[in-house]
């Protein structure tokens, strides 16, 4: 998880409350926040924090402090951030790699050290959290009194324009292409970009930020700077907009004032959209105190839960719906984690208070027993093993790369009856941001890690994948999330001679101890060789697949020997 370091004094200007180092270890816990140390650097009193990632508002000492002023209590509620209208506008030519940017303007921001420490940091772990190592956005924060309104964005050519990368201001002025040469930053991140380089210019065409590599000496921020301008541009729109609000509210928390901006698209000189930022409106999401209850487990009343949301920093009202008492719920636009109900009832007992929970006994005496998909899967490890199989285990988590582009399959294709993959929202590392659908992929993974090892090698493995099931019913345990569990074996064999007739011996060996019956029809998958390739039906319902894995793919996994694999769905958890 990411950690942030925070001036004790300052978090208590901002928090309103003096700070016992035993306050700030007992309270900031129940909230959700670990307190991973408290220190002295340079004669001042510091606290590092733990944030989890699904909290990215609390990765600055503002957010942090305004959560915490909500949890005791002593401002509850939606924070109300005023956006005064502006004139101010950008102009968006073209930006086909990073096609969206949300501005915004904020005033009357007294800068000192701790404050400009803060902006950094924050800069950094939301570049971390949500940009992905700023693959997915990059934020820009800049002087305002340096430049003049209208903005560009636009793509240039490498050596179309020079200008003062950052923290380069001996170096003197360096066309795009030479800053991905010799910059720090532009080496690190140089493979964000393709063919031309994404420009933010103001109007006299000084250069503000080659996103997402760095910004232009000319607007660096100081202790002098009052009037900071905002720029997050990305590749997907709902993640530019909310870290756009995590920043401005940020800000706004130190008193600044919030200047609207307009972001206007244009296409051979005309004005196909136009948008206003930033877009600080709740969302509203409808919820039923039974629902609520049911959760916890607890019989709270509507005061007490209206209470508790208040206390998170959400608000909500009592409406009538059909006949139906509700809870209307208003979400912040900087708390781009809530997702659905369950989220709020999470925020309902934080906020109660887990003290409060109390444990209810077992009234019902039963006998423990394995799940049947374990029995299950038990006597198919058992069997594997029994063929020459040695088990194998994987991280449910995985990338488009190995589960997809390898596999020589389109990113969510429709194949071996996984339509859809969830993707992590904010992964802990670029190799772990996707759910697998599949095993056989990670098993190839797992060959190519072991390709120094003498063949034949036969691997294995029973785990669970996660796939979308936007069919489920309100009966389903999955309903809410529209997630399913599947357990599925997956095997491998990598040899010289490798053939369809020895993974079929393998099917049917496994398949008789399962299955009273069982069809084999021919089945086209990318991932294999074209007629050797079959698809297992049990009472007419794909089960599986197995087959001789494509030439390429073996390939793209960095093998030399021919493969035949094998997947078989176990149970719908």
């Amino acid at each position: 998880m990411p950690t942030i370091n925070v001036d004790k004094k300052d978090l208590e200007y901002l928090a309103n409350l003096s700070l016992s180092d035993k306050l700030i270890e007992d309270k900031f816990p129940m909230m959700g926040v670990e307190v991973e140390e408290l220190f002295e650097e340079n004669d001042r009193e510091m606290v590092q924090f733990s944030i989890n990632p699904n909290r990215p508002d609390y990765l600055s000492v503002e957010g942090l402090a305004r959560g915490f002023r909500g949890f005791m209590g002593i401002q509850t509620g939606l924070a109300n951030y005023d956006i005064k209208d502006s004139d101010i506008e950008v102009i968006v030519k073209c930006s086909k790699e990073r096609p969206y940017i949300a501005f915004a303007l904020v005033k009357n921001v007294i800068v000192d050290d701790l404050i400009l420490e803060s902006i950094i940091n924050l800069q950094e772990k939301l570049h971390w959290a949500i940009g992905r190592d700023r693959k997915k956005l990059a934020i820009g924060v800049h002087d305002y009194d340096k430049i003049e309104a209208p903005f560009i964005y636009d793509e240039v050519e490498g050596d179309a324009v020079k200008f003062v990368p950052l923290a380069m201001a001996e170096a003197g002025e360096m066309t795009p292409k030479e800053i991905i040469e010799k910059h720090e930053k532009g080496q690190k991140y140089a493979h964000l970009i393709k063919d031309k380089f994404p420009l933010i210019t103001d109007k006299n065409g000084n250069v503000l930020s080659m996103p997402p590599i760095i910004n232009g000496e000319l607007t660096k921020v100081s202790t002098n700077t009052k009037n900071l301008l905002i720029d997050i541009t990305g590749t997907e729109k709902g993640a530019v907009e909310n870290t756009l609000n995590i920043v401005a509210t940020a800000l706004a928390e130190r008193r600044g004032t919030i200047f609207s901006v307009k972001v206007i698209y244009e296409e051979d000189g005309k004005v196909i959209n136009e948008e206003t930022y930033p877009k600080l409106t709740p969302e509203q999401i409808e919820i039923d105190l039974e629902f609520i209850n049911k959760k916890l487990g607890l019989e709270l009343n509507f005061g007490q839960v209206i209470s508790a949301l208040r206390k998170a920093g959400l608000d909500a009202e009592l409406i009538n719906k059909n006949g139906e008492n509700l809870l209307n719920v208003y979400i912040p636009a900087y708390r781009n984690d809530m997702l659905g109900k369950v989220d709020i009832v999470e925020e309902i007992a934080i906020n109660y208070g887990y003290e409060k929970f109390k444990g209810a006994k077992i009234n019902v005496h039963t006998i423990g027993q394995k799940n049947e998909s374990e029995v299950k899967s038990s006597e198919i490890k058992n069997t594997m093993i029994g063929l020459g199989f040695q088990e194998v285990m994987n991280l449910t988590l995985t990338n488009k790369t190995i589960l997809f582009e390898n596999m020589n399959m389109e990113v969510g294709s429709v194949e071996d009856g996984c339509k859809d993959y969830i993707e992590v929202l904010k992964p802990a590392s670029i190799e772990h941001n996707v759910i697998r659908t599949t095993i056989i992929p990670q098993l190839l993974e797992t060959l190519k890690i072991n390709k120094h090892n003498e063949l034949p090698q036969k691997i294995f493995e029973i785990g669970d994948c996660v796939i979308i099931d936007e069919n489920a019913k309100e009966t389903d345990k999955y309903f809410d999330t529209k997630c399913k569990d599947v357990r599925k074996v997956s095997g491998a064999i990598i040899q010289p001679n490798g053939n369809f007739n020895e993974i079929r011996s393998v099917i049917d060996a496994l398949l008789r101890e399962q299955y009273d019956n069982y069809v084999i029809e021919n089945y086209a998958h990318p991932s294999f060789i074209k007629g050797r390739c079959a698809k297992i039906l049990v009472n007419e319902e794909y089960k599986g697949l197995f087959g001789e894995i494509n030439p390429q793919v073996i390939v793209n996994f960095e093998l030399e020997h021919p493969i035949t694999a094998f997947e078989i769905q176990i149970t719908n958890d």
